[in-house]
């Protein structure tokens, strides 16, 4: 399995990251339309948590299929696929995480379900005007970009990459080395928070409409975003 999947550079369109999603469809297809998003020319690339929490599940799942829309797992689209193969897991949990939506599926579904999951890397690396720029759920988990793949054949290291949230908590500035950025989300924020290199954009768009929340759209192909 290759943990990192990459990307060259889109010389048709533009590329943007969303923040979390949360099985919010139909708002990230309003946002999109806001932008004039070219489903010919432009790529829409997500730092993962395509579901939990809001409405649109399946189809968050299924628009993996469009190719335009190129997600990395985060831990709660892991959630489901390890609901779904191992089990053992506390349903009350799970739900009140906002998984209730796929326990009560029947299992067959879940299975198609799981397969596409299955499929998401767990970091993306894209070539850019502005150089590499990586994508990851949570954060890097080892101090160069470069080791990475390495680093994510060990299941340990692929857990920290879609569940820590040390360098958020602590406001660790420490650059990631071998790469120019990195885009994650999980640690929701009201705005975009940079520390180092490293750029956190889930600023809350699948929370309720009476929340601060909005999707960020980081257009990662504009020159001089970053």
């Amino acid at each position: 399995m290759t943990y990192v999947h990459k990307f060259e550079m889109n010389t048709k369109g533009r590329d943007f990251v969303v923040g979390d999603i949360h099985g919010n469809f139909s708002k990230l297809m309003a946002v999109l339309k806001e932008v004039n998003f070219s489903l010919y020319d432009d790529r829409l690339f997500s730092v993962g948590d395509l579901v939990d929490r809001g409405p649109e599940n399946e189809d968050m799942i299924n628009f993996t299929e469009s190719g335009i829309f190129f997600p990395v797992r985060g831990n709660h689209d892991d959630f489901a696929i390890r609901y779904h193969r191992i089990g053992k897991m506390d349903d009350d949990h799970y739900r009140r995480n906002g998984g209730g939506w796929f326990i009560d599926l029947v299992p067959e579904m879940r299975e198609i379900l799981v397969q596409k999951l299955e499929r998401l890397p767990f970091a993306i690396e894209v070539e850019t005007i502005n150089g590499r720029v990586g994508i990851i759920h949570a954060d890097v988990p080892c101090p160069d970009w470069n080791d990475l793949e390495q680093y994510l054949a060990n299941k340990g290291y692929r857990q920290r990459a879609m569940w820590a949230r040390d360098r958020f908590g602590l406001q660790d500035d420490t650059p990631v080395s071998g790469i120019d950025h990195v885009v994650v989300g999980h640690n929701c924020h009201p705005t975009v928070m940079t520390l180092g290199n490293v750029h956190h954009i889930d600023t809350g768009g699948w929370l309720p409409e009476d929340y601060f929340g909005r999707f960020t759209l980081l257009e990662i192909s504009k020159p001089g975003v970053f």
